[in-house]
């Protein structure tokens, strides 16, 4: 029998669709077509044919840089993917949508890939975009001295392994086989750049996107403006998109409660939560893949007991989680990352709450009375009051939680370090790219320091893998071994919230929260 989150509570599935619904004002449209309302299409937005013009507005965190080769912070990658463009683009259901390349294939047995590229795409300074600049843009993700985070998320990939084929192909040759790899072409950092550029985005931001860039100011913001000789046309609607950059959540809510923005990148729920009552605002919910990891070290005591690891996990109410501090935008998780969102089966019983089997491990482990323990958390979005809710739960078997809730800078100082510590991990395309940074033996980011030899090989198996049915096998077989040594506890996978205004259309919900308005436009 296959447990998964939204076939273990029906209940709860049904209470966040009928809320959601409830919020859009949709649930007759979405009732009749079985379409998840934050999923609907451009032009098909309660039938309506999508209206050129317009300027919208939308309200993000604070970005860092916007050179595409290093940024990291969310403003900066939504204003990049205004002006710049993928490969391919990762839907809210993880089909991929053909962008800058037409179609792809593997080569022996997936070690290597081909992709043909569109012809005819032209960057903003008018040159054509060829595979030239695609092997050069890849080429410099990966270099050894490569200043961007893609290139650990691209460990598989040598400078000499991308090359081109002809004019309109490009060949990638892996270190290993790679099954998902296109995926891997939408991080975050992959935007594809003219050949010559050299690290001036903010002065030169020459892309292939739907907008063009025409005023950037650091720490306030960018205004794009719609690109007449876009590939895709008539796309995009917009004439123009304003996008303001605000220092923290708080100010970006009152931003759209005050009328001066249309659309808030991402939201968590408790800061969400005032615009929920705004009858001039919609919710764009959609699942993901992003998760909290309650990590123990496995290497150092009481932890170093896979029996107190676990006590750990039978201690906690997933459902109360849930309710308490998601209003139920969430689904339930299993101590291992592959999320249901991800087209995979994943055949585990769902670990339920068991106070009495919790105290027997304790006591057997020789901690009958339980310990004290601090626990590091970093403030943002819900997870101080995760924190406390954590505290009371476990103390109900003996576990004395002391938390140690510390500024964001502070805990990533050091979050790979504590012997108790709580992460918010974002969402990826594929499991792969979370199950090998987080849990493969050598992980720079293995934050419970747990090492499983068979865990590793099984995971290589996995990432090499093209098919379906044999990937949810091992998909399967990695989750058990998570779910049996706990080292990290995983109790839900949170929903994305994308709050709109009423008159905005076709902003989808996105798994990496990123920002495609190549479809959006104002009615």
């Amino acid at each position: 029998m296959i447990h998964r989150p939204h076939a273990v509570l029906p209940e709860a599935t049904d209470l966040r669709r009928r809320r959601l619904l409830q919020s859009l004002g949709l649930a007759g449209i979405a009732a009749g077509s079985g379409v998840w309302p934050g999923l609907l299409r451009a032009g098909e937005h309660g039938g309506q044919a999508a209206r050129r013009g317009g300027t919208l507005r939308v309200a993000l965190p604070m970005a860092d840089s916007i050179d595409p080769l290093q940024m990291s912070a969310g403003g900066s990658i939504a204003i990049v993917q205004q002006v710049a463009e993928y490969l391919v683009w990762a839907e809210d259901d993880l089909t991929l949508r053909p962008v800058l390349a037409t179609d792809w294939a593997p080569r022996n047995g997936g070690r290597t890939w081909i992709f043909r590229l569109r012809q005819g795409v032209r960057f903003h300074d008018g040159r054509e975009m060829t595979s030239a600049d695609v092997v050069a843009s890849f080429r410099r993700m990966v270099m050894p001295d490569s200043p961007s985070a893609a290139s650990a998320q691209l460990g598989f990939l040598r400078p000499d392994g991308v090359s081109a084929d002809d004019r309109y192909t490009v060949r990638f040759e892996l270190d290993r086989p790679i099954g998902a790899f296109p995926y891997y072409t939408h991080i975050y950092n992959a935007v594809i750049l003219p050949e010559d550029y050299a690290g001036d985005f903010a002065d030169s931001p020459i892309g292939t996107g739907p907008f063009r860039l025409v005023d950037y100011r650091p720490q306030e913001g960018a205004v794009v403006e719609r690109n007449p000789d876009y590939w895709d046309s008539p796309r995009p609607y917009l004439d123009r998109v304003e996008l303001s950059l605000y220092d923290g959540s708080q100010p970006q809510v009152l931003a759209m409660q005050g009328g001066a923005a249309d659309v808030m990148l991402g939201a968590g729920y408790i800061d969400a939560r005032p615009l929920f009552d705004d009858e001039d605002i919609e919710i764009v919910a959609a699942p993901t893949a992003r998760h909290r990891q309650l990590c123990m070290r496995a290497d150092q005591p009481p932890f170093e007991d896979v029996r107190v690891r676990r006590a750990v996990a039978l201690a906690v109410q997933r459902p109360a989680l849930i309710d308490t501090l998601l209003g139920g935008y969430a689904a339930l998780g299993n101590d291992h990352p592959v999320a249901d969102v991800y087209p995979l089966a994943v055949d585990l019983e769902q670990r339920e709450r068991d106070l009495a089997e919790a105290q027997r491990l304790l006591r057997e482990a020789g901690a009958p009375n339980g310990f004290p323990v601090d626990l590091y958390i970093g403030r943002v979005e819900e997870l101080p009051q995760y924190g406390q809710v954590l505290q009371q739960q476990l103390a109900e078997v003996g576990i004395r939680v002391n938390l140690q809730i510390e500024p964001l800078n502070v805990y990533y100082d050091h979050w790979t370090e504590v012997p108790f510590g709580l992460t918010d991990w974002v969402s990826r395309p594929t499991p792969d790219q979370i199950l090998s940074v987080a849990f493969r033996g050598d992980a720079e980011w293995n934050a419970a320091h747990w090492r499983n030899d068979d865990f590793d090989r099984i995971l290589e198996r996995f990432q090499a893998e093209p098919d379906a049915g044999r990937r949810s096998e091992l998909a399967t077989r990695l989750a058990g071994i998570l779910n049996e040594e706990v080292p990290a506890m995983i109790g839900y996978f949170n929903d994305g919230l994308r709050p709109v205004t009423r008159q905005v259309r076709d902003v989808t919900g996105n798994l990496s929260n990123y920002l495609d308005l190549t479809r959006a436009w104002l009615a």
